[in-house]
This record gives structure tokens, sequence and C-alpha cells, in this order.
């Protein structure tokens, strides 16, 4: 597994990256590390062509 998505995930909800990128290549990897994740409705998914995936951490509504 070349990319830790659990480090990612983490670093996405605390705002320490923006985005990360998953492509078809690496989703089986992604999801092991997303299965696991207890905070899935803070991140949001964009797919884009090609198979990749965007995830962006959610916008707060007050």
């Amino acid at each position: 597994m070349d990319k830790d998505f659990k480090e990612q995930l983490e670093a996405l909800r605390n705002g320490e990256i923006d985005q990360f990128e998953v492509t078809s290549e690496t989703f089986p990897d992604f999801y092991k590390a997303w299965s696991d994740f207890s905070f899935q409705s803070s991140i949001k998914g964009f797919a884009q062509k090609g198979g990749k995936i965007i995830y962006r951490r959610k916008e707060k509504v007050e």
C-alpha cells in the first residue's frame, strides 16, 4: 500500500489537508481505511472523470 489512507482521512478531518485523491487502483486500500473510519459523515467524495475521486472535508453549517 503506497498511501496511508487512515492518516489522510484523519488529516482531512482535522483540517491539516484540504483534500486527497483516490484512483480506481488505490480504491481497495482506501476502502479498508474508510470502512474503519468513525467520522465518515464529515468527509465527502467528488467523482471525477477517469475513475478518480477527490475527498474533501464537509463544511460545517452554522
